[in-house]
């Protein structure tokens, strides 16, 4: 099929993307000059745009990390003393495991996920709903994979039994708040299962909930008291933690083998030390953010609540909220409708979502209050 086709393909779809031009004003974006309430941002904490933040950070900047480029990977000449500092600083939080920091979390699914690939006779089980990084990172390396009904813990023991004698391994690849239908894993199901199936590993991406739960924002695993439990915990600071790059929790060994094997980590330059300094930076102040996580628990509630007053169909237990609208073109109505009305939340579709399922997904922060959601639940 040529190019032209499958963008023409796109178009009739209502699927085809373009780029929007913005410019960004604290809890506000601008497009084409209309001044719009974001809520496509993944900024939970509203910390991006906390101009008393930035200007301590800045003022206690050492000089040593005041870089805009590593200009190198780590295992040249780019690794930086701030990347241990910041690695240091959150092991000290996970008994008997090592940190690993990379570019983002796109990097690193795909990459350790395919180095874990390569290990002797090594099955992933992966929910249905996994971030595509997850999926790319499977069918890069050639791994044997099953997907399993989204958090259907029947349909997965039903893998495991089928296959578990087969195997040396087996990965179960989930997350801990999933990004488009806001629902909870049940962590702690996984981890009963994990405790009857000695083969089993638990690889859990936890992008959407690291900053929002835990009094010192350390995730869902960790607010459950689990997080030793999990054999690969992936933290993202592209969201909550308003910086960027990402991390993996994992036993020395798996460290060590990921420093070698995942090419995404050896191949790339790594992050200037002034965004690793931040990341740094927020983690030592995320106690300080209770207000903001309580305030975020709070609107979630509230908007959740008021829409399924409205008989809405809705999906979401957190701060992610998806109103279900079916096909594409219905959803960039409504999504046009809310622009109209000063509200910027892009229709979401097909393939970041199953088919038939295009929805607009609001992306609360603690920035808002109760009169910015009312705002949304008079145009709907």
């Amino acid at each position: 099929m040529s190019v032209d086709k499958i963008l023409q393909d796109l178009k009739n779809d209502h699927n085809f993307r373009t780029l929007p031009h913005l410019r960004h004003e604290g809890k506000f974006v601008y497009k084409e000059n209309k001044k719009l309430l974001n809520l496509a941002s993944n900024d939970y904490l509203a910390l991006s745009y906390d101009e008393e933040l930035k200007e301590e950070f800045l003022s206690n900047l050492k000089k040593e990390y005041n870089y805009f480029s590593s200009s190198s990977s780590r295992s040249l000449s780019g690794n930086f003393g701030i990347y241990e500092e910041l690695e240091d600083y959150l092991k000290a939080d996970f008994k008997d495991k090592e940190i690993l920091h990379f570019n983002s979390g796109y990097h690193l699914n795909l990459s350790c996920i395919a180095a874990l690939s390569s290990l002797n006779k090594t099955l992933f089980l992966a929910d249905k709903l996994i971030h595509a990084s997850m999926i790319d990172g499977l069918r890069l390396n050639g791994a044997d994979f099953f997907r399993y009904k989204h958090n259907d813990l029947d349909h997965l023991v039903s893998l495991i039994q089928k296959h578990y004698e087969k195997y040396e391994n087996i990965i179960i690849l989930s997350e801990a708040l999933f990004s488009m239908d806001g629902d909870f894993n049940d962590l702690k199901a996984l981890v009963e299962l994990k405790k009857n199936y000695p083969k089993i590993k638990l690889y859990i991406d936890e992008a959407h909930s690291v900053g929002c739960f835990d009094k010192k924002g350390l995730g869902f695993a960790k607010s459950l008291s689990l997080e030793n439990e999990i054999d690969f915990l992936v933290f993202t600071f592209g969201k909550a933690v308003a910086s960027m790059g990402a991390c993996m929790i994992c036993a020395k060994k798996y460290k060590d083998f990921f420093i070698n094997k995942a090419r995404a980590f050896i191949y790339s330059t790594a992050l200037p030390p002034i965004n690793v300094a931040f990341t740094l930076f927020i983690f030592k102040n995320m106690a300080k953010f209770q207000n903001k996580r309580e305030n975020l628990y709070h609107l979630s509630q509230f908007l959740k609540d008021k829409l399924q007053e409205k008989n809405l169909q809705i999906l979401g237990d957190s701060y992610i909220i998806s109103l279900i609208l079916g096909d594409n073109k219905k959803a960039l109505a409504i999504a046009q409708i809310l622009e109209k009305g000063g509200i910027f939340a892009p229709a979401i579709k097909e393939p970041t979502v199953p088919k038939n399922t295009a929805r607009i997904r609001f992306s609360l922060h603690a920035g808002l209050d109760q009169n910015d959601l009312e705002q949304i639940l008079e145009l709907l």
